[in-house]
Parts: C-alpha cells; sequence; structure tokens
C-alpha cells in the first residue's frame, strides 16, 4: 500500500517551459490528502519557490525542499540539514574570484546573492523575485544555509572539474547540469527528505513512490519501493528506477487511486 508519494518539480510534474500545475495536479493531490496519502513535491528549489507553486494545497501536502537539505509539512519544520557556515564562505569566495561564476545562496525562504553584474542580478530577479536580498558578505545573513548553487555564465563544462575536486569532500554536491552545480551538506539528497518524512508519519520505504527526470532524482528513484522515472530521462536515471512513465497524474490515478 502506498502512503507517501513524492514529485521532482521541474521536468517532471512540471512540463518544460511551463510556469503553473493545471488544475488535474491539484485535484489529485486533494484525493491523495482525501484518502490519507501524503504527497510531498520533492526539488532543488526553496520553499518560498515551491510554497508560490502548490498554493491551493500546500496546506495538504509536504515540501521535501533545496534537494533534501530543508523539509516541511503541515507548517511545520521537520528537519534541517543546513551547510558549514565557514565553508560556505569559502565556497563563496572561490565563486567570486572564478571567472563567469556566481552564487545563489538558499536560505529557509530567502534567497542571497552578490551579484558580479548586473545582468544577472536582473536574472535572478526576474526569477525569484521579492525572495532576492543582496549581501556584501555571508556572515551578516541570518539565517540556515541550505544550499549553494553556483550559476556558471558560459556553461559548467568550463568550472566544474574546479569545483568539485576542491569542494566535493566539504560538500555534496547534489546537480551539475547547463549553466548550474549545486552544493548541499555532505550526505544531503532528497532522500533525506524522504527519510525525514517516513520517521515522522511511521511509513516505511517499500510503502513510497516517487517521480524523477534528472541526476539528483537518481538516489531517490533507486532508495523508494516505487521509482517512477520519466520516459524522457537520460539512461543512468531510467536505469535507476523500477518503473518508467510519461505522466506523473496519469500513473498516481491508475496506480494508486484506482481511477
Amino acid at each position: 500500500m502506498i502512503k507517501l508519494i513524492l514529485s521532482d518539480v521541474d521536468g517532471t510534474l512540471l512540463g518544460r517551459g511551463e510556469g503553473a500545475f493545471d488544475s488535474q495536479v491539484f485535484d489529485v493531490i486533494n484525493e491523495l490528502h482525501n484518502r490519507n496519502i501524503l504527497f510531498a513535491a520533492a526539488s532543488g528549489r526553496g520553499f518560498g519557490d515551491l510554497y508560490r507553486l502548490f498554493e491551493p494545497v500546500k496546506d495538504k501536502m509536504a515540501f521535501v525542499c533545496s534537494d533534501g537539505a530543508m523539509t516541511i509539512c503541515n507548517d511545520s519544520v521537520i528537519e534541517i540539514n543546513s551547510m558549514e557556515r565557514e565553508g560556505v564562505g569559502a565556497l563563496i569566495n572561490d565563486v567570486t574570484y572564478t571567472e563567469g561564476c556566481e552564487f545563489l545562496l538558499y536560505g529557509r525562504e530567502k534567497l542571497y546573492i552578490r551579484p558580479k553584474t548586473r545582468a544577472y542580478e536582473d536574472f535572478i530577479r526576474d526569477k525569484y523575485s521579492d525572495k532576492v536580498c543582496l549581501i556584501s558578505s555571508p556572515s551578516e545573513v541570518e539565517d540556515d544555509f541550505l544550499k549553494l548553487s553556483v550559476y556558471a555564465k558560459n556553461g559548467v563544462e568550463k568550472c566544474s572539474d574546479h569545483f568539485e575536486k576542491k569542494w566535493c569532500d566539504t560538500f555534496e554536491m547534489v546537480y551539475n547540469a547547463n549553466n548550474w552545480i549545486e552544493f548541499v551538506a555532505q550526505g544531503i539528497c532528497k532522500v533525506s527528505g524522504v527519510r525525514a518524512l517516513c520517521r515522522k508519519y511511521s511509513i516505511n520505504m517499500n510503502e513510497v513512490m516517487a517521480f524523477g527526470d534528472g541526476g539528483n532524482d537518481i538516489k531517490l528513484l533507486g532508495t523508494v519501493g516505487y521509482g517512477y522515472a520519466m520516459d524522457y530521462a537520460p539512461e543512468c536515471v531510467r536505469s535507476a528506477a523500477k518503473f518508467v512513465t510519461g505522466d506523473v497524474m496519469q500513473t498516481i490515478r491508475e496506480e494508486v487511486l484506482g481511477v
């Protein structure tokens, strides 16, 4: 029996290029809630962004935010996995002195930047609007450091080896694609959020279903009882999952709700 369902957001539950869900997503989450099946968004996005996306059903689901760094349900923080502050400061300095790179630091609800260019500031503000705070130093931030994303303007190929080799012993690199390299606390990934929810609600891992399409979903799909990769996901993701699907909501309706 499925008691917990998690889904990645971008590229999985939210189609590529889409900025909002259609009503069927909220209808399914409502029905799961009515049947006492917990639904959770498991995403690299921060809590504020996810809360906005799922606003109509935000009180009927859980959130595994910032790639497992923070897990929330019923407006209560179940678990926080913060990055070590001194190390984050050193990583930020490294990003600052690396040509073509900028950082995006995730707090509980706010995002922090020290932009080197106006173009990057405008890019982040356009994407995250009022959640963005300008800082001169990470030491002035009175918030948990949940995730640090490195933006590589010219693509990660030019700098990923540098950051991975220098920082993989200090932080966990959870994602590396296109223009972004992402770091969280050592040992943390989306599975951390799943385990926190399972402990909280006495759920066994074989009672968990999950959906994903990216590199930061591989551990999740291989750990839960019912891991579904999107049929367009890279082979490394599909091979980690037990199942493949082309539609998250349809799979949930057929395999869990029986409709």
